[in-house]
């Protein structure tokens, strides 16, 4: 399988090479860019499995076994994670402002993003294609979107667990 230059794959997404001012400091942090880059395209989904199992295990199915309930709620920080998210409030809530208060940032930044507007890459994607930040907005950008990035993947103790375990919780 031949292997496509990060000139070919920025055409194919229509990711467009930037022309701005250069800073030298934010270039000569660009190994901690890199880093945080290959950081996330290798943890990524182990980190959404991860979430997804904690949702599953310790947010849903306790709602639905009572036997499974007392072992979760016997457990520190177990019981709490299940008292959170399947009642919507303490630090789920938290979590949930400080995603919304990302995703705000993010918006309002997201022009200034060393891939554009396209927000459909992976950080797979980013590594691939180096799309890193030149200057200071196209790292406040980067940062952000890589904090939402890491942060997002706890989505699954809500989406659809937290959810569900709410409604079970409520209706029962």
């Amino acid at each position: 399988m031949t292997q496509l230059s990060k000139d070919q794959l920025r055409k194919i997404h229509g990711v467009t090479e930037p022309t701005g001012p250069e800073d030298p400091t934010v270039i000569a942090r660009r190994k901690f860019h890199e880093a945080a880059a290959k950081w996330l395209a290798r943890w990524s989904y182990p980190l959404q499995g991860l979430f997804a199992s904690i949702g599953l295990v310790v947010v849903l199915l306790p709602t639905m076994s009572k036997s499974w309930r007392s072992v979760v709620e016997m457990m520190p920080i177990a019981g709490r994670i299940f008292q959170d998210f399947s009642s919507l409030s303490g630090s789920a809530m938290l979590l949930f402002y400080f995603l919304s208060g990302l995703f705000v940032i993010q918006t309002r930044v997201q022009s200034k993003n060393p891939a554009g507007q396209a927000s459909f890459l992976t950080y797979r994607d980013v590594v691939e294609m180096e799309l890193y930040p030149k200057n200071k907005g196209e790292e406040l950008a980067y940062w952000v979107d890589f904090s939402l990035a890491v942060t997002g993947t706890t989505l699954w103790l809500y989406l659809p667990f937290g959810i569900l375990a709410f409604a079970i919780r409520m209706g029962g």
